[in-house]
């Protein structure tokens, strides 16, 4: 017996298997400019925290070495494929169905472990706003340990399951999404209401004892680095959000599958990849000067 599910992925109508000559170069270009800014800026950040600054290397910052490996996975697998997709629609009308087989098993395992990672970091945030005494030591243990073992575990089981059922897992897409962005957000909400709670008991604190403590600088440290984390969960969710909408519409595309505007709403959600080390650079003063040291010893090499 045939599977039905898999069928809709590698055999679409002859009408479907072309894309319109600006679209298709410009789809090219663009996703071609992501895979090389993005494959280079993840390997920025990857290079940054394990090699190049010891400032960076704390489990915070292990989660988004972990993140951008996901993102590497977009930026050398995914971007690449859409890019071979698009050149055989557009040049020579071919569906494509071996290279979009191997894009839905790549992209499904790349999202899911981008989304749980947002997630694990947003627990990881919480855990440093709500206990930082205990943060540290929670992490070292066994946190971080246990939040890569569940983000790598569930990517690969949901993304083996997602060929063989693909119309029963459009739903769990939508409950993923739906269980997690619940976390993000009970997460943030936390930390705003603890950050608001603390500067609200400081203004009642005699100003002889409000002095600079290490305490309160790690602590200033750890919200802007929240703030941080949340910039990234906010441009994460404008770029997939519409994906999720027009192309796994409670179960059902609302756009034609591979069609322009579902290539595009695809684009827009791989670029992504290749956004998060510019806002770490935006934000984060060590990874700018960690990226700075790095390029430079690359010029220094050529």
């Amino acid at each position: 017996m045939k599977n039905n599910s898999l069928e809709d992925i590698t055999n679409l109508s002859a009408s479907d298997c072309s894309l319109p000559l600006a679209h298709g170069i410009s789809l090219m270009a663009v996703n071609s400019v992501g895979a090389v800014v993005g494959t280079f800026g993840n390997f920025l950040v990857c290079t940054a925290v394990l090699y190049t600054s010891p400032r960076l290397r704390r489990c915070s910052n292990y989660l988004l070495v972990s993140l951008a490996i996901a993102d590497l996975i977009v930026t050398m697998v995914c971007e690449p494929l859409v890019v071979g997709i698009a050149t055989k629609k557009t040049f020579f009308n071919d569906c494509a169905s071996n290279l979009r087989l191997a894009y839905v098993v790549a992209s499904n395992f790349s999202c899911a472990a981008s989304v749980l990672h947002l997630a694990a970091i947003s627990v990881d945030r919480f855990l440093a706003v709500i206990v930082p005494l205990r943060h540290g030591h929670i992490m070292k243990s066994y946190g971080l340990k246990v939040m890569l073992i569940v983000v790598w575990g569930a990517s690969t089981v949901f993304a083996s399951l997602r060929v063989p059922f693909v119309k029963v897992t459009n739903y769990v897409v939508f409950v993923m999404f739906i269980i997690n962005y619940f976390l993000i957000i009970g997460c943030y909400l936390s930390i705003t209401i603890s950050v608001f709670l603390l500067r609200r008991r400081k203004r009642h604190v005699p100003a002889s004892t409000q002095g600079r403590t290490l305490t309160s600088v790690r602590s200033k440290v750890e919200r802007r680095f929240a703030f941080t984390l949340a910039i990234v969960i906010g441009v994460f969710t404008a770029c997939w959000v519409p994906l999720i909408v027009v192309g796994y519409h409670v179960g059902k595309s609302l756009v034609k599958l591979y069609g322009t505007a579902y290539m595009w709403a695809t684009t827009l959600a791989l670029l992504n990849s290749a956004m998060n080390f510019l806002i770490y650079s935006a934000r984060i003063r060590d990874f700018r000067d960690s990226y700075a040291r790095i390029c430079r010893k690359i010029l220094r090499c050529n």
